[in-house]
């Protein structure tokens, strides 16, 4: 057990060192799962909003009376279309100047909308927001005289004495955009637009085309991924019974409770000679009267192996009494087993003549 007293210690401290290091990786050292993730910085929108006056009263309304993002208009009661058009941005921080020039577009395009016959554009209002901060509305008001348009547009045709193609009112908002948002410079135009369907007697607002611009950057993201069950109490206790092996161990080299004594090395020496020895051995009974004038003990069983060799003897081996023998005419080779029950009687009296043997008082 000495032999591999080191080796076996030395492999029981790897196998801790091992484990502290994989308890530790596991249950100390956090790990992540690392992603990249598409956030918004700012957003830019634009809006429009619409109503008209009551001009006159009717059996529905009342003179004053102010109808806001009706789907449909009566041009009778309410010849005007009033209008509002904002531009804002959500961020963290920042300071924008920002100018909107909103113009009243006609114009004559044909079937398909692509081709465009004719334009005319009437100016209706302009303002400037000179620092624009986040959160705050840059707005302008207008104003469309809905009878005027239909007026202008029936003088137009008349003068041109054709009406093919469709006519295209539409309220176009130019809002130029330059200032920081958080930390970058912003640079950029943005068209807005409110199309009006003006009928014989009745005026409706269109699908609104307005602008919300959202600004996305890539942000690296780290999650922490929680080890499995297995991991985290499997490295623990691979730790733990690796060290505790390695102070049992320890202790039992210090209080020589690991130690084999004198008889069991000679007892481990013994059997690993009988097995390589197997072949020359014959099990019997050792004589149970002396008939040998001289005994000859030997120390080990590959000396007792030599002399059956010499001699072209067999070795004797006698289970019970726990001793091997070789009988030649003369002598009588004797070696005794580790922990022989006849070790004591065999040593004492071994080298005694049969005269001396049978005058012993037992």
């Amino acid at each position: 057990m000495s032999d591999w007293f080191l080796p076996v210690l030395l492999c029981v401290l790897v196998v801790a060192a091992l484990g502290g290091v994989w308890a530790y990786q596991v249950n100390a050292v956090p790990e992540f799962e690392q992603e990249d993730r598409v956030i918004e910085q700012w957003r830019e929108s634009t809006t429009y909003n619409h109503s008209a006056v009551v001009t006159d009263d009717t059996g529905v309304w009342s003179s004053g009376e102010r109808l806001t993002d009706r789907p449909m208009y009566y041009t009778a009661v309410s010849p005007e279309l009033d209008g509002s058009y904002s531009y804002e941005y959500s961020a963290a921080n920042g300071s924008l100047e920002v100018t909107t020039e909103t113009v009243l577009l006609v114009r004559g395009v044909g079937e398909n909308g692509d081709d465009i016959y004719w334009e005319t554009s009437e100016p209706l209002q302009e303002r400037t927001t000179d620092s624009l901060a986040p959160g705050e509305a840059h707005s302008t008001a207008f104003t469309v005289d809905i009878e005027a348009v239909r007026q202008e547009i029936a003088d137009l045709e008349e003068e041109l004495r054709a009406s093919e193609g469709t006519v295209d009112v539409r309220v176009v908002s130019t809002s130029e955009i330059a200032g920081e948002i958080e930390g970058e410079q912003v640079e950029t135009t943005y068209d807005s637009e409110m199309p009006i369907d003006i009928g014989s007697s009745t005026f409706s607002v269109g699908d609104l085309e307005t602008v919300d611009e959202p600004e996305r950057s890539t942000e690296l993201i780290q999650t922490p991924v929680q080890p499995s069950p297995l991991e985290s109490i499997g490295s623990i206790l691979v730790f733990a019974v690796a060290l505790a092996a390695a102070i049992a161990l320890l202790a039992g080299r210090n209080t020589n409770y690991i130690e084999i004594t004198d008889d069991e090395k000679q007892r481990l020496r013994f059997e690993r000679e009988r097995e390589r020895f197997d072949e020359w051995i014959t099990t019997g009974t050792f004589p149970s009267e002396r008939e040998y004038e001289s005994t000859i003990l030997v120390d080990d069983l590959t000396g007792l192996i030599d002399v059956a060799i010499d001699t072209n003897k067999r070795v004797i081996e006698d289970q019970q009494l726990g001793v091997s023998t070789v009988l030649d005419e003369e002598y009588s080779y004797i070696y005794v087993h580790p922990g022989s029950p006849a070790r004591d009687w065999l040593l004492n009296f071994a080298d005694e003549t049969i005269d001396e043997f049978e005058s012993n008082d037992f």
